[in-house]
Parts: C-alpha cells; structure tokens; sequence
C-alpha cells in the first residue's frame, strides 16, 4: 500500500503536522511520501484560476491524505483549487485534516473539511475521517497525536 500525504501550508504549520505523520506511517513499516502543494501565488487573497508550480499526482496512491490550513474561515483557496484540478480521487482511501489558528471548531475547521469532502465527493472519493488541529488550542499536542493515531489504525 502507497500512502501520499499531500499538503498546502504557507506558514508550515500545516507541514509540521503532516510531516509527524508522515513519520509516524514511515516508523509502522508503511510505504508514504509527502508531497507539496506550491502555488505561483500564494497569497490568501489570490484568486482561481491558481497556477501549480508543484502540482501532486495522486495516481500512484492507494490513500490519500490531504492536509491544509483554514484561511477566512474556509478551506484555503490553494487547497480548492488544487481539489479541483485532482483527476479521480476512485478507489482510493482518503482522509483530511486541516489546521486553524483560532481553538474553536466552528471558525471554520468543520466547513473546510466539509469543502475537502465534497471535493473528494466530486472525484469519485470518500473521506474516511477528517480532523481539525487548532494552533491556539491548549490541548493541540493531544489533537495531533489522535489524528495520527486514528490514521495509522485505519491505514
């Protein structure tokens, strides 16, 4: 099994986390490689169309980890954009998680994981999981943690 760990992240943040996670799949014996997302612009105010200079290929995956931060309470434009380009997300086992500066859940971590799915959605996927990691939140080690943990069980 071939696990690709695909990540936006401006301030790496975002990269951090899934670089730990990509360690944690690495550590258990599994197959996984992170790849970036590198937009020409990536300003939070850009706006589509986007151009990749890195643009990952999420062919050669049998799952799929998505990763971005939250910008204005949404899903970052990058990341939409980028979902809109992927091909064909079928047969694939996804999984999302995004990171956010404010602890709550509801400034906007559960909408930029429902947009992550509907894009999967879209592309003939489906999210197994989604988590939200809040930069601010006392307990974001504990967040971390519970997402790789929960990953590495399902992978």
């Amino acid at each position: 099994m071939k696990i690709g760990v695909i990540v936006f992240s401006k301030t790496n943040n975002t990269f951090s986390v899934a670089d730990r996670l990509r360690a944690a799949l690495a550590e258990k014996g599994l197959d996984v490689e992170i790849e970036r997302i590198v937009p020409e612009n990536d300003d939070p105010g850009a706006k589509p169309p986007i151009v990749f200079t890195n643009n990952p290929d999420v062919s050669p995956y049998d799952v799929v980890i998505f990763a971005s931060p939250v910008w204005a309470f949404s899903l970052a434009v990058v990341m939409k954009e980028y979902l809109e380009q992927v091909p064909s997300l079928q047969g694939k086992k996804v999984f999302s998680f995004v990171t956010k500066q404010l602890a709550s859940k509801f400034t906007g971590g559960i909408k930029a994981n429902r947009q992550i799915k509907s894009a999967v959605v879209e592309k003939g996927g489906t999210v197994e999981k989604s988590f939200i990691v809040s930069w601010k939140n006392k307990k974001r080690e504990e967040e971390i943690d519970s997402l790789i943990a929960e990953i590495l069980k399902a992978v």
